[in-house]
Formats: structure tokens, sequence, C-alpha cells
């Protein structure tokens, strides 16, 4: 069974390229082999890259690419610029769901650090929730359920979704009034003591409208109505920055499936 994987990159300058790797990008640990060295390495966290001294390769490597995965992508990517790294695709969301930006180390290698997507607001979003939205308390119906959770791209399962529906303490819906649809949800569960928050959906053609922000901070202020002070309230995400705008704090957790 596999424990890890580590790359070995081909270099001109073992020295030259880790100290780029320590100054520049930020790692915190090196070692060397050889005197001179032909070979050593550089550490961050559980992620290490090593080095071959062979100039044999010097200009064939150009555009070879390895990739980081990083928890908090804004603030590397600011410490980077800060630092002179040599960015040569900029801090954007992919369409596969990370938010990645490229630097070019000195060998020519394209080292792609990728984390979760960055909040950003359309062009027309709006700054405040439109006349037209109102904000329910109530469960969805099962038709509802589906149809939101399809426009994300979520996928249909009639055996868990009416549990999960009837096991929720309770959901919010937002309303187009114009013509009483539902546009967006969410859904709470908990026991007293822990609660956590599901299905915060908001249909596509509605995003960028602040109705997610009214459907956290409703489902908030239902929370704090019925749980007592300090209660535990959390969530899985991809998209840390817009939570954090409401007042949660990213922290270490564990999971398993059962």
């Amino acid at each position: 069974m596999l424990k890890s994987s580590e790359a070995i990159f081909a270099v001109a300058d073992v020295t030259e390229t880790i100290r780029f790797y320590r100054d520049i990008l930020g790692f915190e640990s090196e070692w060397l082999w050889g005197n001179p060295p032909t070979f050593g390495g550089v550490r961050w966290g559980s992620s290490q890259v090593m080095f071959c001294k062979q100039p044999n390769f010097t200009g064939k490597t150009e555009g070879l690419q390895h990739m980081f995965r990083v928890t908090e992508i804004r603030p590397l990517y600011e410490q980077h610029k800060k630092a002179g790294a040599p960015i040569i695709e900029d801090l954007s969301n992919k369409p596969w769901g990370l938010s990645e930006y490229v630097v070019r180390d000195p060998n020519g290698y394209y080292l792609r650090f990728a984390g979760p997507e960055v909040y950003e607001p359309k062009k027309s979003a709006t700054e405040t929730l439109p006349p037209h939205i109102r904000i329910e308390v109530r469960k969805p119906s099962l038709d509802e359920y589906i149809r939101l959770s399809e426009s994300v791209g979520w996928p249909k399962d009639l055996k868990t979704m009416p549990h999960a529906l009837d096991h929720s303490l309770f959901c919010v819906l937002a309303i187009d009034s114009r013509d009483n649809q539902s546009v967006g949800m969410a859904r709470a569960c908990g026991d007293g003591r822990f609660y956590t928050i599901w299905d915060v959906i908001v249909l596509p053609s509605y995003q960028g409208q602040k109705i997610g922000t009214a459907l956290m901070e409703q489902t908030l202020t239902e929370l704090r109505k019925i749980g007592p002070k300090g209660a535990f309230v959390g969530l899985f995400t991809g998209k840390p920055d817009f939570y954090g705008r409401v007042g949660f704090i990213k922290d270490l957790g564990m999971h398993l499936a059962l």
C-alpha cells in the first residue's frame, strides 16, 4: 500500500535551487548531500521536494508541472508576490473546483499552488438582498430539495434525501415572491450541544444577490434560539472565504464514510 510520494527534480544547481525554495517560496527546512552538493531537498510541513544535480537536463525541464495543495491559497499567493516569486499565472478559480496560481522555478518547472476556491463576487453582485426575495423557515418538499440540489450538480439520492429532511432540525428557504419558487435553501441538524449546517444551495441564476448570506444569517439566528450559548456549529465546505464572512473560523477536523 502506498504511503507517500515525493518529487525529485533534475536541476542544474542544487544549492541555488534550494535557496529559491527557501527564501522566495518559504519552505521551512532544507538538507544537502555532497560537497559540492549533488542532491538535496526542502520541506514545508508534510510536503518535501528533492533535487538532483543533472546539468544535462538544463533547458529540457521548461514547463514541466508539479502541484502543491494548500489550505489557504490567497495568503500564500500574497506572500509569494511580496517575495518576488516569478508568478506566470495569477490566482484564479478554475472550472475543476480549485483556485490556483503558477510560479516558475529557476529550472523552468511550473509549480502550481492550489487550494479551495476563493470567493469572488460576480460583477452583477448586489449589495443587498433583492426585495422580491423572502426568507422562510420551513422544510422544503422533496421535489424542491431535489431541484435545488440538481441545479448545482449534486446527485439525487431518493433513498437518503427524504431521511435527511425528516431528521433535520429545521430548514431555511429563499423564495422568489414573483412566482413563489424556491431559489435557495440551508439545512440544520443537531442534538442540543453540537450542530451542523448542510445543503447551503442557491440556484446558479440567483447567485451574487446576497441570498446565500441571508440563508446563513437566518440559519444562525434560528440556532441561537434553540441552542445553548457557546454550542458548536460546524460545516464542511470548499469555500471558506464565504463562510468566514458570517463568522465561521477555519479549524482542524476529521471524518470518515460509513
